[in-house]
């Protein structure tokens, strides 16, 4: 197999090489943006997953609450009952 160095003159020419550098930088230019993009939504997502931990947390704590004033209400309720009953 013959290599042809008028082919290879051409590959490794200034003007060649100078598109490539510009490509190269092109993809690393793209890469961190997007790398800095993940790591904004990453940041954004676990900030939104804390949040929704504690969403989670204050609808228990009320559900308890709730259930706590429903009891007292049945006493009250039970009491009137007695009382009129």
């Amino acid at each position: 197999m013959a290599i042809n160095y008028l082919d290879m003159e051409g590959l490794f020419s200034d003007s060649k090489l100078g598109e490539l550098e510009d490509k190269i930088d092109a993809l690393v230019s793209n890469y961190r943006g997007v790398k800095a993009e993940k790591e904004k939504l990453s940041s954004r997502i676990a900030s939104l997953e804390t949040e929704n931990r504690e969403l989670k947390q204050r609808m228990t704590d009320i559900q308890h609450e709730k259930e706590i004033i429903m009891q007292k209400v049945k006493g009250i309720l039970e009491k009137v009952e007695k009382i009129e009953g």
